[in-house]
C-alpha cells in the first residue's frame, strides 16, 4: 500500500476512532448530567413529608433543615406546595424531590409551587428513575411554579406543569413599597431549569425577569413611584419541552449576564394569539444572551425575538413554519411573522447581534427581519433560510429584511431559496433537516473568526469535514472523508492521559511536518477558557501539560488544530 493511502486509511481509521470517542464521552458527559438526580434516588430523607403538608418552612416543620440535606415528598396529591425560609449553600444545596412515586399538585387556587425567602435549593423530580417527571402541577388559576420572595440560586427539574391560567414557571419578586428588590438591593442569581415538560399554559411557558428592564410605576403611599425591577445574573434553560403556551413559550428578560437558553424543544407557541406576546423564545430588555441549540417548531408567533441590548449569540437553532399557522390569509402588518426579529427598542452603537449557523424553514412572512439600525459588528452568516411567505411580493428581501442600507451588518454564505428541495435535507416531510453528503449546503460554510463554534443542533462535532456546512445541522455522512486533502490529518496523533483527571493532563502529539499549532480547550457552551499557540513548530514528539487552574468539574472540548486540518478530544475534568 502507498504512502499517501496509507495516510488516509490511517485518518480514517482515527476519525472513526474519535467519534467513537465523542460517542463515549457523550455517554459519560449523560452521566454527568444525571449524576445528581442518579444520587437523589439513593439518597438518605434527611426529612420526609406526606401529601397532607402543603407548607415546608425553614421556620417551622423544617427548622432543622441545612445545607446537604434532602427533603423528600412522599407520593399522593395536594392542592399546592409552599416552600419557605430554606437556605443551602453554593457546594452544598437543599435537595428537594419526590419518594416512592408521583407527587401531584392539583387544583391549586392559586400557584402550584411557590419558593419564598429561599436561596441554593435544588427542587427535583427525578427522585424514582422509573419516573420522567416526578413531581407535578395540574390545573392553576396562578403560575405553576413561582419563584419569587427574594429567592435565589435554584434549581428546577424534571417536574411537569400543565393547564396553568398564568405561566407555567415564573422567576422574579416583583418591585413592592418596601423597596427591597429592587435592582440596586437585590440579585437572583444562578437559576437553573431543565429537563422540564411545561404544556397548555394560559400566558407563557416560562416568565423569567421583569419584562419592564426600564423601570416600572407603582403607587407607594399614595405617591406614584418610577423603580427599576432587580436582574438576573446566570440563568441557564435547557432541554425542556414547552407546547401549546398560550402566550410566549420562553421569556428570559432583565438578565445581564451569564445567560443560555439551550438544547430546548418549543411546539405550537402562541395559542392565544395576544399581539406582542408571539414568540418561541422572547430575549427581553437588559439581556445578553447564548440562544442555541433549539428547536421551534409550528407555533403562531416568530420563531426568536430579541427586544434587548448587549451582545447576542444566536446559532444551530432549527425554526419551522413560524406564524404560518396564525391568520394565514393576511400576510401583511401588522399580521406578518418570522423566523427571527431583531427589535430596534433598544437600539444602540454598543449592540451586536451574531445570527449564525440557523435553519429557517418557511416562515410566515420573512427569515430575518433586522431593526436595530444602531448596531455594530453585527453579522449574519451560514444560515439556511427556506420559502419565506413573502417571497411572492418581497424577492430576495423575505429572507433577510435589513429595513434600510444603513444597517450595520455583515453578510456572507446564507443559503437562500424558495424550494426546499434544493437544500437535499435528509427528509424535512417527516422532520429530518439533516443533511445529505450531496447537499450545497455541505462543505460551504464558514468559519467566523469572532466565533469558535464546534458542535451542531445534535451537538455533533463542526467541521465533520474539510469545512463548516450551512445551517443547523453538520453532515457526518462517511463519504465525505474519503478526499486525499485529509492525508496529512493522519500524522496528528494526540494523547491525553490521565483522562479523566482532577488536577492537569499530560498533551502529546507528533507531527510530520513543521506547521503551525494550535489547541484550544473549550466548554460545553462553546466558549474556549484556555488556548495555547505554537509558531513553526518542528517535526516530531512534542508535549506540554494542560492545567486544570480554576476550570469546573465537567465535560470540554480540546481542539487541535494545524492549518485545516484538526482533531478534537473530550476532556472531563473531575471533583478534586
Amino acid at each position: 500500500m502507498g504512502t499517501c493511502k496509507k495516510r488516509l486509511v490511517n485518518f480514517i481509521m482515527l476519525k472513526v476512532i474519535s467519534h467513537k470517542l465523542l460517542w463515549i464521552g457523550g455517554l459519560i458527559s449523560l452521566l454527568f448530567v444525571f449524576a445528581i438526580p442518579m444520587q437523589s434516588q439513593t439518597a438518605i430523607c434527611t426529612l420526609t413529608f406526606d401529601s397532607a403538608v402543603n407548607l415546608i418552612n425553614g421556620h417551622g416543620n423544617a427548622a432543622g433543615i441545612g445545607p446537604g440535606d434532602t427533603i423528600c415528598l412522599k407520593k399522593g396529591q395536594k392542592s399546592f406546595l409552599l416552600i419557605s425560609y430554606l437556605h443551602g449553600t453554593k457546594n452544598n444545596p437543599i435537595v428537594i424531590q419526590n419518594a416512592e412515586g408521583l407527587v401531584l399538585i392539583k387544583n391549586s387556587s392559586n400557584y402550584g409551587v411557590k419558593f419564598d425567602s429561599c436561596s441554593n435549593l435544588k427542587f427535583s423530580g427525578a427522585g424514582m428513575s422509573t419516573i420522567q417527571y416526578g413531581i407535578k402541577v395540574d390545573h392553576t388559576v396562578g403560575a405553576g411554579v413561582s419563584v419569587d420572595g427574594l429567592s435565589t440560586d435554584i434549581e428546577i427539574e424534571n417536574i411537569e406543569i400543565v393547564n396553568t391560567g398564568l405561566a407555567g414557571i415564573f422567576a422574579k419578586t416583583e418591585p413592592d413599597c418596601l423597596f427591597n428588590s429592587t435592582r440596586d438591593k437585590f440579585t437572583l442569581r444562578n437559576l437553573s431549569i431543565h429537563d422540564t415538560y411545561i404544556h397548555k399554559t394560559g400566558m407563557e411557558g416560562m416568565y423569567i425577569g421583569s419584562s419592564k428592564y426600564a423601570g416600572q410605576h407603582i403607587t407607594c403611599n399614595g405617591r406614584d413611584t418610577l423603580v427599576y425591577p432587580h436582574m438576573l445574573k446566570g440563568v441557564k434553560v435547557y432541554r425542556n419541552l414547552v407546547q401549546e403556551a398560550g402566550w410566549d413559550a420562553i421569556q428570559v428578560s432583565s438578565t445581564d449576564s451569564g445567560c443560555f437558553i439551550n438544547d430546548n424543544t418549543i411546539l405550537d407557541d402562541s395559542q392565544l394569539a395576544v399581539y406582542f406576546q408571539m414568540s418561541g423564545i422572547l430575549v427581553g430588555g437588559g439581556t445578553n444572551a447564548s440562544v442555541f441549540n433549539n428547536l421551534i417548531k409550528n407555533g403562531k408567533g416568530d420563531g426568536i425575538d430579541v427586544i434587548s441590548m448587549g451582545v447576542q449569540y444566536i446559532y444551530n437553532n432549527l425554526i419551522i413554519n413560524p406564524g404560518r399557522s396564525f391568520k394565514p390569509d393576511s400576510n401583511f402588518s401588522p399580521w406578518l411573522k418570522y423566523g427571527m426579529y431583531i427589535s430596534s427598542e433598544y437600539g444602540s452603537l454598543s449592540n451586536s447581534y451574531l445570527i449564525l449557523f440557523n435553519t429557517i424553514i418557511s416562515p410566515k412572512s420573512y427569515g430575518v427581519t433586522f431593526a436595530d439600525t444602531k448596531s455594530t459588528k453585527n453579522i449574519i452568516a451560514d444560515n439556511i433560510i427556506v420559502d419565506p411567505g413573502s417571497y411572492p411580493t418581497e424577492g430576495e428581501k423575505a429572507y433577510i429584511n435589513l429595513g434600510t442600507s444603513s444597517t450595520n451588518v455583515t453578510l456572507y454564505n446564507n443559503l437562500t431559496t424558495p424550494d426546499i428541495n434544493f437544500v437535499q435535507f435528509i427528509d424535512p416531510e417527516q422532520g429530518k433537516f439533516d443533511l445529505k453528503p450531496n447537499s450545497p449546503a455541505v462543505n460551504k460554510g464558514s468559519a467566523v473568526k469572532e466565533f469558535n463554534l464546534f458542535y451542531d443542533i445534535l451537538n455533533r462535532i463542526r467541521p465533520f469535514a474539510k469545512y463548516y456546512d450551512i445551517g443547523a445541522y453538520e453532515c457526518h455522512d462517511s463519504s465525505l472523508l474519503h478526499t486525499p486533502a485529509y492525508e496529512d490529518a493522519a500524522d496528528m496523533h494526540l494523547t491525553i492521559s490521565p483522562n479523566p483527571s482532577s488536577n492537569h493532563f499530560n498533551v502529546s502529539y507528533r507531527l510530520f511536518h513543521p506547521s503551525d499549532v494550535t489547541f484550544s480547550l473549550n466548554d460545553n457552551q462553546g466558549r474556549i477558557v484556555q488556548r495555547k499557540q505554537w509558531t513553526g513548530q518542528k517535526p516530531g514528539t512534542h508535549q506540554f501539560i494542560l492545567n486544570r487552574e480554576t476550570l469546573k468539574p465537567g465535560i470540554y472540548m480540546l481542539i487541535f488544530r494545524t492549518g485545516e486540518t484538526f482533531i478534537s478530544k473530550k476532556l472531563i475534568i473531575l471533583n478534586n
